[in-house]
């Protein structure tokens, strides 16, 4: 668990909004209570995934699918800060106190969208060509192995717009998982063997001994 977090309290506060809220899985509902136990201690929630996902046994990836739900829906705000080299070193949360609320399926969709982004891509505003295309460079921008772009465009562009997401999620991880660019994969290779359905395992933090920002992982 994060060293620099401490456990919840011995309960926590689920608004009315929130329990009924039936797009809300329920364990989404018991994440937003512990984040709000959290913003009570510092006025906003600074636990990475890796708190969670130790918290509930479940994986990183969860959690950050989790999360961005409660994002779509509005129940709370992310903010990502980078170093200078773009990579993550901190992400806080906190509530929003008017959320959108939304007490029945309306959405019918998987929300897919890359882990802890500050864009949020609109479908009412954009095509699938044009979401594609935005996607496809926060991925090609993400993955960082500048080999292939042309071949990677074509296709990446073939695929359907919910892989397109998911590419852009997961190449997150890996990317963070595989610090060191050389052993990655090409992007051509990734995306041919559909790696986007593979289970990563995070070798970034492995030994690592340094300022502490190890312990935020999304």
């Amino acid at each position: 668990m994060d060293s620099t977090v401490s456990k919840p309290e011995n309960y926590i506060l689920i608004p009315a909004e929130v329990k009924n809220c039936k797009e809300l899985k329920p364990i989404e509902k018991l994440i937003f209570g512990d984040i709000t136990c959290l913003c009570n201690q510092k006025g906003y929630c600074w636990a990475g995934n890796r708190y969670f996902a130790e918290l509930y046994k479940i994986s990183k990836r969860s959690v950050s699918r989790h999360i961005n739900h409660l994002k779509e829906l509005n129940f709370i705000t992310a903010v990502v800060e980078r170093d200078a080299n773009k990579k993550v070193i901190k992400r806080t949360i906190k509530i929003n106190e008017n959320p959108i609320e939304k007490t029945d399926s309306t959405s019918g969709q998987n929300f897919l969208s890359p882990v802890d982004r500050t864009v949020q891509y609109n479908n009412t505003s954009y095509n699938n060509k044009k979401e594609k295309n935005i996607l496809f460079n926060d991925f090609w921008d993400i993955y960082d192995k500048k080999i292939g772009r042309g071949a990677c465009e074509k296709k990446f562009l073939k695929l359907d717009i919910t892989i397109c997401k998911k590419c852009v999620e997961v190449a997150y991880e890996y990317s963070e998982s595989t610090p060191d660019i050389q052993y990655r994969k090409n992007p051509i290779t990734w995306l041919n063997q559909e790696c986007w359905d593979d289970e990563i395992t995070d070798h970034n933090t492995e030994g690592f001994t340094g300022s502490g920002f190890e312990n935020f992982v999304f």
